[in-house]
């Protein structure tokens, strides 16, 4: 028989396996080889899966390293916007610089203050005499943009360094700003020799940004001058722009109200000129006329979309500059001195035994909304502010009752405990106080909620109003 009909004719066992015919069950010995093999394949398997994860550990911590080090270089940045040649690239004309060190200047904080105090010594360093500042204010619609445009284009036609710094409206609702001012100046953009930065008022009355004065200082020390400065659109008492400009031009055209409107109080007692522009149009003579009368001045008029009389305008603006008094700019805030007797209220502190109990009637009945509240351990107290308007309402509890707060709140009970005002330099002015003998509680300054240097001047001096002074960036 064929040995392997042989085969298929045994009998199975019970514990056999039956295959189909062709199939080989494997030996014990091909089994064993199979088990290594399979061993071997898990553990290259596992060894490839660990060089995997090894070098994707490698690469996260690489990457973490990397980005520790560019939090490290932007704090480095952060406390000192000098460690990186910032400062040192504006001063040299780069554009890019001027534009990011505006931008500190404007967010406040440590990077702007370092950037300020760099530009003030540089300034010092030159030896130049302050550029001077042309204020240029007016109603809604006078087309101060577009005079603006024609002038700073004038003015680098004539080779100067031209700065302009053009403030919009910000939103009530969303705190932003279209600022519109950037898409009519035509001109500037294209000019190397016009620098041109528009800027959200960022809620500020009076026609112009908080932070205006810090980006004029960065365009004077970068070599700008003059800069010229435009006012959203005011009304008769925003005349915030006399406090930042050596020369002040307001702005009128026909048609917006008859000689007695023209000289009500406010805006109409600021301009050292008073210019009428769209001269093309009906009732320009009759405007202009008004105001000689109101004035006792001459009125040029202007026609800022043609060019009508910008030229001997600037001739006549470079007149004026040239006759200013000696130190030019150094005179910008004793002329709003001696004009101007008010500053502007920063807060009104009312002390409450408990925030969260008060909160709700300000934030739910009066509709005004927190914005942070922080702890002063120095003053042993803690506070919350809601901004209203152009002014904040901060409330004051005691955290300690030794505290001043407390004090207060024990011996009168809740109420106003302080007003503050808003000064640009409070040293200086805590010298002119004690100059003048008043008696204060602070004669230095210290730091108070929001990082403000603040001094308090002594109930006795005013009247019974314990009296802040507070210097923000």
């Amino acid at each position: 028989m064929d040995p392997l009909a042989e085969a298929e004719a045994l009998p199975v066992g019970p514990e056999e396996d039956v295959l189909p015919t062709g199939f080989v069950t494997e030996t014990p010995a091909a089994e064993a080889l199979a088990a290594e093999v399979s061993a071997a394949e898990a553990l290259a398997a596992e060894a490839s899966v660990a060089k995997v994860s090894a070098a994707e550990a490698s690469a996260a911590e690489a990457s973490s390293e990397a980005s520790v080090a560019e939090e490290s270089a932007a704090e480095a940045l952060a406390a000192d916007p000098l460690a990186d040649g910032l400062v040192q690239r504006a001063l040299a004309g780069n554009r890019r610089a001027v534009s990011r060190c505006i931008t500190l200047a404007e967010d406040g904080g440590a990077p702007g203050r370092g950037v300020i105090r760099a530009m003030q010594e540089a300034l010092e360093v030159s030896g130049r005499a302050p550029a001077l500042r042309i204020g240029f204010t007016g109603p809604p619609g006078s087309g101060k943009s577009t005079l603006v445009n024609r002038l700073s284009a004038s003015f680098a036609e004539k080779g100067r360094k031209v700065g302009v710094l053009a403030v919009d409206p910000s939103s009530p609702f969303t705190g932003g700003a279209i600022l519109g001012d950037r898409v009519r100046m035509e001109t500037a953009p294209q000019n190397d020799n016009i620098f041109f930065r528009s800027m959200g008022s960022r809620g500020a009355a009076g026609g112009l940004s908080d932070a205006c004065d810090g980006a004029a200082l960065v365009l004077d020390a970068c070599g700008f001058d003059p800069i010229l400065i435009e006012t959203v659109g005011v009304g008769q008492a925003e005349i915030e722009i006399i406090r930042h400009a050596d020369l002040v031009i307001v702005v009128a055209v026909p048609g917006l109200g008859d000689d007695i409107q023209s000289i009500k109080a406010g805006i109409m007692e600021i301009g050292d000129l008073f210019v009428v522009n769209k001269c093309d149009l009906p009732g320009a003579d009759r405007a202009a006329h008004e105001l000689e009368s109101a004035l006792h001045r001459t009125v040029p008029q202007v026609s800022a979309a043609d060019g009508t009389g910008i030229d001997s305008l600037a001739a006549q603006i470079e007149e004026m500059a040239a006759a200013l008094p000696e130190g030019g700019a150094a005179g910008r805030f004793m002329k709003g001195e001696a004009r101007m007797d008010c500053t502007k209220i920063d807060h009104i502190g009312i002390a409450v035994k408990s925030i969260e109990e008060r909160l709700g009637f300000y934030e739910s009945t009066l509709g005004l909304h927190l914005e942070g509240v922080e702890t002063v351990e120095e003053q042993k107290v803690k506070t919350a502010f809601l901004p209203c308007g152009d002014s904040e309402l901060e409330l004051l509890e005691s955290t300690a009752d030794d505290g001043a707060v407390a004090r207060f709140i024990e011996k009168n009970g809740e109420g106003i405990q302080h007003i503050a005002l808003r000064v640009d330099d409070i040293d200086k002015a805590l010298e002119e106080l004690k100059e003048k003998g008043v008696r204060l509680i602070d004669e230095t300054p210290r730091i108070g909620a929001g990082g403000a240097r603040i001094a308090f001047v002594h109930p006795k001096a005013t009247g019974g109003v314990l009296l802040e002074l507070c210097e923000r960036d």
